[in-house]
């Protein structure tokens, strides 16, 4: 490990320590059919709505899409992102669950997908599941849920304990 690599770790002590080379989530398939192409088309346009905050016409096209291509994890992962913006965590949960299933837990959506179940078991105070969630992500190359999952875990967290009583100690 580079001195640059155990400098930024001694500044960011949240952040994973790993190998020089981080993992690059792989690209989730390409839509082949038209029936694909058709959907993901819909996705970007209901994400597009979405951040407009046509939270109704959003999911109409999400809904579309999913019955086109019922398989397709992207549209889970996404409608997942809808819901929870609409505060319906536990409709969230679900489509998550589906999008994790449907990407065969690869690719940039599955990495999304824990990523974003590790946020509701937070919010759901389980700091348990959400680090297995975060350390899942992380090893598909989630850089955010790898600095969740070092931040979560608990022989991390029991190290900045003593390195802090003993740092008190030395002023």
């Amino acid at each position: 490990m580079s001195d640059d690599r155990v400098l930024e770790h001694i500044l960011n002590p949240s952040a994973p320590l790993t190998s020089e080379q981080s993992k690059v989530p792989d690209r989730d398939p390409v839509p082949l059919t038209d029936q694909e192409k058709n959907a993901d088309k819909m996705r970007l346009e209901a994400i597009k709505l979405a951040e407009q905050n046509k939270f109704p016409e959003a999911m109409n096209l999400f809904d579309s899409a999913i019955s086109i291509t019922p398989k397709m994890a992207s549209l889970y992962n996404d409608r997942a992102q809808l819901f929870r913006l609409m505060g319906e965590n536990e409709k969230a949960m679900e489509d998550i669950i589906k999008a994790i299933e449907y990407s065969n837990s690869q690719g940039k959506t599955a990495v999304q997908a824990y990523t974003q179940r590790a946020m509701l078991h937070m919010l759901n105070r389980d700091e348990e599941k959400a680090r297995q969630d975060f350390e899942r992500a992380s090893y598909l190359g989630g850089r955010f849920a790898a600095c969740q999952a070092a931040k979560l875990n608990p022989y991390a967290k029991l190290c900045n304990q003593m390195l802090s009583k003993a740092m008190e100690q030395l002023e």
